[in-house]
């Protein structure tokens, strides 16, 4: 598995869509599986990892779907990718018993695991929003910063 997957790309797009997102309602998953192209059985994978780590909540009913769980500032790029690497670990379930593996590849992985967790720590999704901003992307600009 790759330090970093396509479903964490995923996954950082989805929550900064959410977050762009100013009228402060539930969205749906299915507005977001059009936006970015995905299928709504892989998005949903997802999308549950991020209710699990706090980063999203997930609203019930007719008019539900997902909001962000606390402010733009106060989510790190870091809580998404943990939630996406628990995820692909545990769907995984194959993992090599080799003393190779163990002592070699292992500490590779863990160290590029950390190295890619403390980068993204440094950047939230209220600093995606801002980067949207400055590239003319119409995102973010007037969502309030807070959950009520």
């Amino acid at each position: 598995m790759p330090v970093t997957s396509k479903k964490t790309f995923i996954a950082i797009e989805a929550v900064l869509y959410v977050a762009k997102d100013a009228s402060g309602l539930p969205v749906r998953s299915k507005s977001i599986c059009e936006y970015q192209g995905v299928k709504l059985r892989y998005l949903e994978q997802i999308m549950q990892a991020l209710v699990k780590f706090g980063v999203l909540k997930g609203v019930r009913g007719p008019k539900g779907g997902y909001v962000l769980a606390k402010e733009r500032r106060k989510i790190s790029l870091s809580e998404i990718y943990e939630a996406i690497f628990e995820l692909e670990n545990s769907e995984c379930g194959i993992e090599s018993q080799s003393e190779l593996y163990e002592k070699v590849i292992r500490p590779v992985q863990s160290d590029a695991h950390d190295a890619v967790a403390t980068y993204f720590s440094e950047m939230t999704i209220q600093d995606l929003c801002e980067d949207s901003v400055a590239k003319g992307i119409k995102t973010c600009e007037s969502s309030p910063d807070f959950n009520i």
